[in-house]
């Protein structure tokens, strides 16, 4: 137990950036800064999800169906488990770069696998308590239900994040493995990841096209919304049983799944740990090599493509930083083709096309800023900094090269899908026009303010790209800083006015001229004193 409880800790210390051992005072005051403003926007992240749970439940209070909210929001919990560990699976359960490292500790294999299970775990359960501990809340001041309700809650939603992990590392061990099979294994992991996102959002709107009549208000679709949500996932149903209907049958049944199909799951990864790393690892070395004509080319543009691959040389890197303007083109083809009202039923947002006509240039920055290439820019370094830093060039292309890959990836999916979005809309004048523009601010404001966050809190002695990719702290702020800067104006401009985009528009490229500039003299100074 004490082997297995270092393992943990010091996973969390590499992971989040908590190993003090090699910082200076100042150093550590502007990590302990990002952390505040980690927890704060994290719990504002909580009472936005309270504040959508009190709204839907409201509207469902005179049909006694609160519960069905929580059935939502479980579903949405295990839906964002699922996709966020199939890409995790690969470089923290299996195929991790310190795998022999570990391997020849004096630890028993199964506390290693253990301790890679639970950290899979406690990843995934801090996202389930965001989500579920405030629609919880909203639940007990709208429904007030019984006492019972509050350990049957409790009980269930440790077990919410099994099956999805479980699930998510099928998946993501056979795209491992499938793609071990190729040369290019880093490329085909991302195609075959994105080809199961896509059939995924396929079979989703298959099951939504086929349940029912479009309706009006969300109190109407509510049972429709029930419906499919246990078609396409039948342990929703059971959880709502469990704590909305107090079923003890059903309470021990999502119990004994859950738990029963994770022990299991850990028995099996055991089994085949050795075997599953061996597999995932193995590299191909090719039989044709040539040499060729060596090119030259300018130090930016050789800056640039050395940017360029590194970030397509690593499948965790594109997939964590690309989801968002995928999610984006995928919803901006439905918007086309379904129309305002379809989409809306799709999408089971209430009075969705008030908030569509309202901030719609927010909704495409929404997704353009929940993921940043460059907050983990710095920190995927490593123990090659050396090398950057031993270039003879200015510090300032370095750090552009490093903002145009985000750029190069952003502007063209907010250019084609703000086309997209104007011809479902056809909006005024004005809002054609920041439909480009303000996405393009926010697109600059994620590039800059995610680098900026990388200088401030570095972590180059990971061993697991996952850690500064998906887990680190830079990573974290931005994705919640950009994600409030869209969502509180989208709320605003939908109950104050569309005035309200414009001063965001504003706003936001004030905030990317001072970035800029700040980047571009202490930005420079903080990464040469590395």
């Amino acid at each position: 137990m004490n082997n297995l409880g270092l393992l943990l800790k010091t996973y969390m210390r590499t992971s989040f950036g908590f190993n003090k051992a090699r910082y200076t005072h100042e150093k550590r005051s502007k990590s302990t800064g990002m952390t505040v403003l980690l927890v704060f926007c994290y719990i504002m992240i909580i009472f936005a999800v309270f504040g959508m749970s009190m709204g839907m439940m409201a509207s469902l209070q005179p049909l006694g169906a609160e519960y069905i909210v929580l059935n939502i929001m479980m579903m949405a919990a295990s839906v964002m488990v699922l996709f966020t560990t199939i890409y995790k699976v690969n470089g923290t359960l299996f195929g991790f770069r310190d795998y022999d490292l570990q391997m020849a500790l004096p630890i028993k294999t199964s506390t290693l696998i253990a301790s890679r299970v639970l950290i899979l775990y406690f990843l995934n359960i801090l996202f389930v308590l965001g989500v579920m501990v405030p629609a919880g809340v909203a639940y007990a001041i709208i429904a007030q239900p019984a006492a019972a309700f509050y350990p049957f809650f409790i009980i269930t939603l440790f077990a919410i994040p099994m099956l999805p992990i479980i699930i998510a590392t099928v998946i993501g061990t056979l795209i491992a493995m499938a793609a071990s099979r190729f040369k290019r294994k880093n490329g085909m992991s991302v195609i075959l990841t994105v080809v199961a996102f896509v059939a995924f959002m396929v079979v989703w709107l298959g099951f939504w096209t086929n349940s029912g009549d479009i309706m009006m208000n969300f109190a109407d679709v509510g049972g429709m919304v029930n419906n499919v949500l246990t078609s396409i996932y039948p342990m929703t149903a059971l959880y709502g049983n469990a704590v909305g209907g107090f079923d003890i049958l059903a309470l021990v049944l999502f119990l004994v799944i859950s738990f029963g199909a994770f022990a299991v799951f850990t028995a099996v990864v055991a089994k085949l740990f050795k075997k599953l790393n061996t597999s995932i690892t193995t590299t191909r070395a090719a039989a044709n090599y040539k040499m060729t004509e060596l090119k030259e080319t300018s130090p930016k543009k050789a800056l640039f493509k050395k940017e360029m691959k590194r970030y397509f040389s690593s499948s965790q890197y594109v997939l964590n930083t690309a989801v968002g303007p995928l999610l984006l083109v995928v919803v901006s083809v439905i918007l086309l083709v379904s129309g305002v009202d379809g989409f809306g039923v799709y999408s089971d947002i209430p009075g969705f096309a008030h908030l569509l006509s309202a901030a719609a240039p927010l909704g495409i920055a929404f997704f353009i800023v929940i993921a940043s290439t460059t907050a983990s820019a710095i920190s995927l370094e490593g123990k090659n900094l050396w090398i950057v830093k031993s270039l003879p060039v200015d510090t300032r292309l370095i750090l552009k090269a490093k903002l145009n890959v985000a750029l190069t990836i952003y502007i063209p999916t907010v250019i084609v899908c703000g086309t997209l979005f104007n011809l479902a809309l056809s909006p005024d004048p004005l809002f054609i026009v920041l439909m480009y523009a303000l996405p393009l601010a926010y697109s600059y404001f994620s590039a800059l303010f995610g680098l900026k966050s990388n200088l401030g809190s570095p972590n180059f002695d990971w061993t697991n790209e996952v850690t500064v990719v998906k887990q680190s702290k830079p990573v974290l702020v931005t994705m919640l800083v950009g994600m409030l800067l869209s969502i509180v104006p989208a709320i605003l401009a939908v109950f104050v006015g569309t005035w309200v985009v414009l001063v965001a528009f504003v706003l936001v490229t004030i905030l990317d001229i001072v970035l800029y500039r700040d980047l571009m003299t202490r930005g420079v100074a903080q990464f040469e004193s590395f």
